[in-house]
């Protein structure tokens, strides 16, 4: 079986070490490598009948199953799968709640957290999906299609308005000169009035790891924000999303020559999104459905025009410039790193709809070798603290090799179960929906081609 997993985690650690960071990473282009929806929060209303959304309470009905859920889960101390599935897969309600009080339930799975409300407020749920679910799917129309789904035939049972209340876009660039880049000078913000969110005074920081600069934030917690940051130390140190490796490397990024990719990634919040306008083709953006064909709008808000707006001018709420000789910093050349920037969410090709059909492949079987890689580790680690309590006291010494471990454990574990009247095979069975694994494509993938 190959362990692709293993080589990439490995070369990037090794090239990483080799050679202290220049500037420039090589002599390529700096090239955007992904773009997408990374995060997608939607409200979820009942629909009157205009269509429109309504205020309404939750039948008392899914109240009482819910509230028995919960009450189980919290007798459980941990999570508990129920009768509700998504694709296949038994969603998890937790004990707790989410939020200020107002999510009273809070359900997962592994493509979205769902929060209920009462429905005394404005909405009766609120959807997060889930970055591997929204990267697998189509597009970000077909992520939500099935989510409605599942919300009208399998859970309210009826109609809904699903309403946009918070969206982050990204752009992943390999090949770019970030250390050179002076924050405070190179960036700016134009503020213009055009029935949109303005910002005037924009809050900059800077953050590194060591002494390697590692990222930027710009008015973190606003309604609008961005953040530009190494998504390859991100994913080796936080996220283990080694699948964007993969996705990179199908729009031509190359590890060996430009090993650091940079995310730069605009989230947008309720209170931008609902202000957000073009002139003469829509006002706000609500209904998630309309999201789609919006999203070039927002990123072009966000980071501005090739060539700038209507009247010629350099635009956009945020971009990377070439310092000039002019005084008013907002009439600098856009920066040639960021017009790429800009051109990220331009029509998709035809190489990239020949690719999304195998985006849920990839990331399902990356996801299932960094469980296992994580697995083995702790595994290990735990082994080898067992062997070396045994050996302290005497009773084993030397012999606390791996093989005596899982000899002991063997003896061990069926003891350490009876007593709780557990049995293995029962626990491993929990897990495996807890888990959400789905078995049949496990054994493909397995013992199929990979094994080969």
């Amino acid at each position: 079986m190959k362990r692709c997993g293993v080589h990439v985690i490995a070369r990037m650690a090794q090239l990483l070490s080799e050679k202290v960071r220049t500037p420039m990473d090589t002599n390529k282009a700096p090239l955007v490598v992904g773009r997408g929806v990374d995060t997608l929060v939607l409200n979820v209303c009942y629909r009157d009948g205009q269509h429109k959304p309504c205020k309404r309470e939750i039948p008392q009905e899914l109240k009482e199953q819910l509230d028995a859920w919960k009450q189980e889960a919290i007798v459980a101390e941990e999570p508990i799968p129920v009768p509700l599935s998504f694709e296949g897969v038994n969603l998890h309600m937790y004990p707790n709640g989410a939020g200020k009080g107002q999510w009273r339930w809070l359900l997962r799975c592994e493509s979205f957290n769902l929060l209920v409300s009462m429905g005394r407020l404005n909405c009766v749920a609120q959807v997060r999906f889930s970055s591997e679910f929204l990267w697998s799917c189509r597009g970000v129309d077909d992520a939500i299609v099935r989510v409605e789904e599942f919300l009208v035939h399998h859970f309210l049972q009826e109609c809904v308005y699903l309403q946009v209340s918070e969206v982050h876009l990204c752009a992943d660039i390999a090949g770019w000169d970030v250390e050179s880049i002076d924050q405070r000078r190179d960036f700016v913000s134009r503020s213009r009035k055009r029935g949109t969110y303005e910002v005037t005074d924009l809050d900059i920081q800077d953050f590194s790891y060591g002494l390697t600069r590692s990222g930027f934030l710009f008015s973190r917690g606003g309604p609008i924000s961005c953040v530009i940051y190494d998504k390859t130390r991100e994913i080796r140190q936080q996220s283990q999303k080694w699948w964007f490796h993969d996705l990179w490397q199908a729009n031509g990024w190359d590890i060996e020559e430009q090993p650091v990719v940079w995310r730069v990634e605009f989230r947008f919040k309720r209170e931008v999104l609902h202000e957000l306008s073009v002139e003469g083709q829509f006002e706000g953006v609500e209904d998630a459905f309309s999201l789609l064909e919006r999203i070039p709008h927002m990123w072009a808000y966000a980071v501005g025009h090739v060539g700038g707006d209507e009247d010629g001018l350099p635009d956009g709420w945020l971009r990377l410039v070439v310092p000039g000789a002019d005084s008013n910093r907002s009439r600098w050349a856009t920066h040639a790193v960021w017009t790429e920037v800009q051109r990220a969410f331009e029509v998709i090709s035809s190489e990239e709809e020949e690719q999304v059909e195998d985006k849920a492949h990839i990331i399902r079987k990356r996801k299932y070798q960094a469980n296992l890689e994580r697995a083995v580790a702790a595994t290990g680690g735990y082994l080898s603290s067992m062997a070396a309590w045994l050996g302290r006291d005497g009773e084993v010494g030397e012999e606390a090799d791996l093989l005596y471990m899982i000899a002991w454990l063997r003896e061990r574990i069926p003891v350490y179960l009876d007593k709780r009247a557990r049995k293995f095979a029962n626990e491993v069975g929990q897990k495996r929906i807890r888990f959400e694994r789905q078995r049949a494509y496990e054994r493909d993938w397995f013992f199929g081609t990979e094994a080969a």
